[in-house]
C-alpha cells in the first residue's frame, strides 16, 4: 500500500451512494477542488450538497456503467453504498487510466508523494501539496513522536473484533458508535497501556454484546 495526496482540482469525481456518508464524501471532494457529480441511490432522503455539485437523478432502472460512461473521462469514482453495489460499480470502472507524477513538479502532477509516518500498522501521511517536502518531513517526525504503543495495540484490538462487529451490528451508524465507544473506553485503554491485551479484548466484546442487544430489542 502507498499513500498519496491525489490532485483532483478541476477533474471529475463521480460519487454514487446514499446517506450521510454520501454527503460527507461529496463535500470532501468538493473542498478538494473537484468537479463533483453525484447520484443518490437512497429513497426518500433529503441530502444537502454544495450548489456547484451536479446531482443526477437515480431510479431503479439506472445502470452504474451508463452513468460512468456519461461522465468519462473522470478522475475518480467512489461508491459509498453496500458491497454488492460497490462491486458492480468497481467492475464498470476498471480500465487503463495512468496517473502522472514528476519529482518536484507539483504543477503537472496528478498526485503528490506525502511524507509517511510508519509505526506498526499505522500510516499517517503528511502532504503540503508538493510545496515543501522538507516541512512535510518535519511534521512526519513530530507525528511519530505522538503515536504511542497503546495506539498500536488499539489498532490490533480493532483488527481482532472488526468481523464480529460487522456480523452482529448491521446498522452503519450504530456500528460506528460501538467502535468509538470501545476506542474511548477508559478501562480498555488502561488494559492496553498495561499490556493486558486479552483483558482489553474481553471488555471490548462486552461492549459489542451491549450494542447487539440494542439491535435485537
Amino acid at each position: 500500500m502507498m499513500l498519496v495526496d491525489l490532485n483532483l482540482r478541476g477533474k471529475i469525481a463521480l460519487v454514487i451512494g446514499e446517506g450521510h456518508e454520501l454527503e460527507a464524501r461529496v463535500q470532501q471532494f468538493h473542498d478538494a477542488g473537484a468537479t463533483v457529480v453525484t447520484a443518490n441511490t437512497g429513497s426518500g432522503e433529503h441530502l444537502k450538497f454544495p450548489k456547484s455539485v451536479k446531482v443526477v437523478k437515480w431510479t431503479d432502472r439506472t445502470k452504474p456503467e451508463e452513468l460512468i460512461r456519461r461522465y468519462d473521462p473522470y478522475a475518480l469514482v467512489l461508491a459509498t453504498t453496500n458491497k454488492q453495489f460497490a462491486s458492480e460499480v468497481s467492475r464498470s470502472v476498471r480500465r487503463p487510466h495512468p496517473l502522472v507524477y514528476a519529482v518536484d513538479m507539483p504543477e503537472v502532477n496528478d498526485f503528490n508523494m506525502p511524507a509517511v509516518a510508519k509505526l506498526g500498522d499505522i500510516r499517517v501521511a503528511v502532504s503540503t501539496s508538493g510545496i515543501s517536502p522538507a516541512m512535510a518531513s518535519t511534521l512526519r517526525k513530530r507525528i511519530e513522536r505522538i503515536i504511542t504503543t497503546q495506539d498500536l495495540e488499539e489498532v490490533r484490538l480493532q483488527e481482532r473484533i472488526r468481523d464480529m462487529i460487522r456480523k452482529r451490528i448491521h446498522d452503519g451508524e450504530l456500528r460506528k458508535r460501538c467502535i468509538y465507544k470501545i476506542i474511548h473506553n477508559q478501562r480498555i485503554r488502561e488494559c492496553l497501556q498495561d499490556n493486558k491485551f486479552e483483558q482489553a479484548k474481553k471488555l471490548a466484546m462486552k461492549q459489542v454484546e451491549l450494542y447487539t442487544k440494542r439491535v435485537v430489542n
